[in-house]
């Protein structure tokens, strides 16, 4: 794991004095190990590197490399699982004199013996990497399948700059962003900005299982897919008819390949552990490191003071079953709180999934142990696990039987219902589920009444996945996933699987993988995520959504094998999420704060200001759930006020 960065001139135009020195800077908390660069100045090109050592630990493994016949230099963030193979399959065709031992070398054999193309689509990995060709004076930038490492590109005066992270381009010389209203409109709604935008039109992300070409004076260039998902998932279901697996035949496959990618990603030179939080993804993830390690192995938890948010008691009892090195530290809300104002420097773009500040903390207590964590991420999207998916196998059955003219009048009636200024009534009820899954309760209800008053498909998918009650009025949303969902909606899936797939494509890469890379690599702890392996995810996809999602449980699948070997008493209650107590903070200790700059951001965003005051107003008098929309109001006023010299609004 590291940083990349780099930037290519147009013909005749040089880069800023010390331009790869700064935006290399930016990235150093990415690769506190080391760093190195290269430059061509006659090709316009400079290559920047941090180095996290992970793999080969010497020089031998340092970056940016240089290609045994010298026509390709490399520069690569991320691990490639699978490179022992790979170099396995270079020694049989190729005679190439090694000099050291890293994942790095043998991607830059393989993309100069077979092309860059067909390297990719042998690689089992996570990364984002650039790729100069010195002979065709050309540069690859390429991504991991499912989007788990980042890459940004911008356009600046001289040419294109990239890097891991946005900063860096926000902190290259003269650059200067413009805003692009149309992803923060969606970032106000979804909470993140799904890929390729920015919040700048001339700035924009690599997307996922994808590659581009660019050359000096290019700016842009259309992305070539090297993978897909939707086109995986077809084949896995075509391939299991075919050769008439049954459904208990692929469920041992998913076990054993499961099994092997976790026993692949705990192959590393530094210490490892595992986040574990309690739950089925993380709980299986941590079982079977144990069933492989010859030591326990090292897990770490966040427990909060508030019983109401602390999953803590369900981690430390998974791990007291499995015989972990367990680090549990109870943290009070006010430790979280002081890191409100420094998110912005984490993330580089606005971002507000509350769970990034839990992340954030465990990623820091983890950091003091070890130097890699596996994580249960993508679980969810990959076996059906979000409880929109279950919502689907039921509205598809509601929907079936309940007339269209009644669907709007019950959906607005549970919408009443779920009203937070039900005080009394959410209070008689917290005192036997518990103020915690009350509201998560609420909130469900209050889906769910949105979801009956949609309109098609795509519409329930939008209305489950927005934090913004629809206040925010985007067409531009509409047609991003409107064009996503195209792609998927021909080929005969149920709704439950259309939302697990437009999650993998969309929320995945957008708001989970860019929580955690972020929330990690700022105290520069990498973490690798097994269940986004591309061969378990297409045994996964060879199964019915019925097999699942099964007796009203999800991802049923994973809960039959953490059975092998947690007792199921440990892990089987509601699904709660990562979450934090974002509505009592901003009616509390955050109101003061929070007023004040949602004020600010009315006065700087006309566009926005009665949005934002109808929200607020609703908010403080006890009407709708629009603590989520107000968080992602401050959120971007709080990126905005960090990062103002570094974009300017589109002329009026």
């Amino acid at each position: 794991m590291c940083g990349i960065a780099g930037i290519l001139t147009a013909p005749g135009k040089q880069a800023p004095h010390r331009a790869l020195d700064v935006i290399t800077d930016r990235i150093n908390h990415r690769g506190p190990d080391g760093r190195g660069a290269f430059q061509d100045d006659d090709a316009g090109v400079h290559l920047g590197h941090t180095r996290l050592a992970i793999v080969d630990l010497s020089p031998g493994g340092a970056q940016p490399m240089v290609s045994q016949s010298e026509r390709y230099v490399i520069v690569l963030n991320g691990e490639i699982y699978n490179y022992k193979d790979l170099r396995k399959q270079l020694d049989d065709e190729v005679s190439i004199t090694w000099r050291g031992s890293s994942d790095t070398e043998v991607l830059l054999a393989a993309c100069e013996t077979w092309g860059l193309e067909i390297a990719l689509s042998r690689l089992d990995g996570m990364f984002a990497f650039g790729l100069w060709d010195r002979k065709e004076r050309e540069l690859g930038l390429a991504r991991d399948r499912f989007g788990e490492k980042p890459l940004y590109v911008g356009e600046t005066n001289e040419g294109i700059v990239f890097s891991s992270q946005l900063g860096s381009i926000l902190d290259y010389p003269g650059f200067v962003g413009i805003d692009d209203h149309d992803a923060t409109d969606m970032f106000l709604a979804l909470s993140y900005i799904p890929e390729p935008r920015t919040p700048f039109t001339n700035v924009w992300k690599v997307p996922a299982a994808s590659f581009v070409r660019l050359t000096a004076g290019t700016r842009r260039a259309e992305p070539i897919p090297y993978w897909s998902a939707p086109q995986a998932a077809l084949d896995a279901r075509e391939n299991a008819v075919r050769t008439r697996a049954s459904e208990t035949e692929i469920a041992a496959q998913i076990e054993e390949r499961l099994s092997k990618v976790i026993g692949n990603q705990m192959l590393a030179d530094v210490p490892l552990g595992a986040f574990l939080s309690g739950g089925i993804d993380s709980s299986l993830v941590v079982a079977m490191m144990q069933k492989q390690s010859d030591r326990p192995v090292k897990t770490f938890t966040i427990g909060f003071k508030d019983a109401a948010y602390d999953e803590a008691p369900y981690a430390r009892a998974v791990a007291k079953h499995l015989g972990t090195d367990h680090t549990e530290v109870m943290l009070d809300w006010s430790e979280a709180l002081s890191l409100v104002e420094k998110l912005p420097e984490t993330y580089d773009e606005p971002f507000a999934d509350s769970s990034q500040l839990p992340t954030r903390l465990v990623s820091a207590i983890a950091r003091k142990s070890v130097t890699v964590c596996l994580s249960g991420d993508g679980g969810d999207e990959v076996f059906g696990g979000y409880n929109r998916h279950l919502l689907a196998t039921r509205y598809e059955r509601v929907r079936d039987g309940v007339p269209s003219f009644l669907r709007a009048p019950v959906g607005h009636a549970l919408t009443a219902v779920a009203q937070p200024r039900l005080a009394g009534l959410i209070t008689a009820l917290g005192k036997i589920a518990g103020e915690n899954r009350v509201r998560l309760a609420s909130e469900k209800l209050n889906k769910i009444g949105g979801a009956l008053r949609s309109d098609g498909d795509l519409g329930l998918y939008l209305s489950l996945v927005r934090r913004d009650e629809g206040l925010v009025k985007t067409k531009a949303l509409e047609q991003l996933f409107g064009r996503t969902y195209a792609q998927i909606s021909g080929d005969g899936h149920p709704l439950a699987e259309l939302m697990m797939m437009l999650d993998t494509l969309t929320y995945l890469p957008g708001d989970i993988l860019a929580k955690v890379d972020r929330a990690a690599m700022s105290v520069a702890l990498e973490t690798r995520v097994p269940y986004l392996d591309h061969h378990l995810f297409s045994l996964a996809w060879s199964l019915p959504i019925s097999e699942k999602i099964k007796g009203g449980q999800t991802k049923s699948v994973l809960r039959n094998i953490l059975a092998k070997h947690v007792p199921s008493e440990l892990f089987e209650r509601p699904k709660a999420g990562f979450g934090v107590p974002i509505e009592s903070w901003l009616k509390g200790p955050l109101r003061g704060w929070a007023e004040a700059n949602l004020a600010a951001f009315q006065q700087s965003n006309p566009r926005h200001a009665a949005t934002v005051q109808e929200a607020r107003d609703a908010f403080y008098a006890g009407k709708g759930h629009l603590h989520h929309f107000l968080w992602n109001v401050l959120m971007l006023q709080a990126w905005r006020r960090r990062y103002q010299d570094a974009f300017r609004a589109h002329a009026a």
